[in-house]
């Protein structure tokens, strides 16, 4: 565009805007988001989404109070989503290349995120890229390809997944690799399914982010990281008052890591280890302990035998299917909470294996395979 500042002025603030053209695109397209204190003359910090079912809006709309608070513009594909990442890298550059060359941005306030399969896909850019401040990965982690992992990077990376996502396991399990690399991580998670995170704990990742950002650039502005302490510690004492012990151990986790080179924090390390020798915190964590291993003892039998059954449709057995649903059903019946929530990630991660059949970038099915697709999606996730 010829007047840059003049085209950014068409773009109305405080409104989600959808459908702008991508330049030197085949009809590309991506939603906008401008924040009320957007100015077209200053550089701005911005946020790349990327939904999983390529829905800009849908995409944009657990952003906006982080975008009011932070200043952030917000820009979501309308074409990215999930299928070879090869395409959607393509994409993605397209998109960069115009934003960047129509908008004022704010290079080291850049930040990536996605849900899903969107989530591994803007690890994976960032991983390869290393030009993003950092990442909001919500409800997965990244690719198993080497290139796309965090390893040596600079960016900082906040995972967000709720306690029935069908990949909150690994969601977990990857602290245990970011805690190995040593990598400026952090995992917040919540009460909630495989879907789009709320507002409020998008913002939570954001607030993080920019708390570890301010320890980093300014660390004697003592009174501002102060009121963050203060504020998280509140959070923090709330999820021990309603009982969520889990979350409250999390949180405190979270604390010491991301103060505890500027806030003296023995304090609250004794709190920490206190809320950890309760009764009622033991009990919470070992009723998790025991989910997870009955989770990856049940994805051991079923998740092998459902991939045989959809490329073999002549030996797939609905009967069989039909009483392991039973036994899942009676047996988030009979649990405790950590059971049901198990059992809940269990059945709609079957479901979106066999969903994923659906999607004509990643496979392409027989008449019987999509007859059998349909069994199953009925099965695991029937309509009410």
């Amino acid at each position: 565009m010829a007047n840059m500042a003049h085209a950014q002025e068409t773009f109305k603030k405080g409104t989600v805007l959808d459908s702008i053209a991508v330049s030197n695109s085949n009809g590309e397209t991506f939603t906008l988001y401008l924040p009320e204190s957007y100015a077209v003359e200053k550089l701005n910090p911005i946020v790349f989404i990327f939904e999983p079912a390529a829905r800009g809006f849908i995409g944009i709309s657990p952003f906006l109070e982080a975008s009011e608070k932070y200043g952030y513009v917000l820009v979501c594909s309308n074409n990215a989503r999930n299928g070879p990442y090869d395409r959607n890298f393509d994409i993605a550059n397209r998109l960069f290349d115009h934003i960047f060359a129509n908008f004022k941005i704010k290079e080291d306030e850049m930040y990536i995120s996605g849900l899903s399969g969107g989530s591994r896909l803007a690890t994976a850019i960032a991983s390869l890229t290393d030009r993003f401040t950092g990442v909001v990965a919500c409800g997965a982690g990244f690719s198993h390809i080497q290139e796309h992992m965090p390893s040596t990077q600079n960016f900082v990376y906040a995972g967000l997944c709720g306690d029935r996502d069908m990949n909150y396991k690994e969601m977990l399990g990857n602290v245990d690799y970011f805690g190995l690399i040593k990598f400026n991580s952090t995992l917040i998670t919540f009460d909630g399914e495989h879907t789009w995170p709320p507002q409020s704990q998008i913002l939570r990742a954001f607030d993080w982010l920019n708390t570890k950002k301010l320890i980093k650039n300014n660390p004697s502005r003592l009174d501002d990281i102060l009121l963050k302490y203060q504020s998280d510690y509140k959070t923090t004492k709330e999820f021990e008052k309603k009982g969520a012990y889990l979350f409250a151990s999390e949180a405190y986790d979270r604390m010491i890591q991301t103060y505890d080179k500027v806030i003296k924090s023995d304090s609250l390390k004794e709190q920490h280890q206190e809320l950890k020798k309760s009764k009622s915190y033991i009990k919470q964590e070992k009723s998790l302990t025991a989910a997870l291993e009955l989770e990856t003892e049940l994805k051991k039998k079923l998740d092998p035998r459902l991939l045989k059954d959809l490329e073999d449709v002549g030996r797939a057995n609905l009967k069989w299917w039909n009483k392991e649903v039973e036994k899942l059903n009676k047996l988030k019946e009979n649990g405790d909470a950590e059971i049901k929530k198990m059992v809940y990630r269990l059945k709609f991660g079957l479901f979106v294996r066999v969903y994923s059949r659906k999607n004509k970038l990643l496979y392409n099915s027989t008449p019987e395979q999509a007859k059998l697709v349909d069994d199953f999606i009925q099965l695991f996730y029937p309509k009410k």
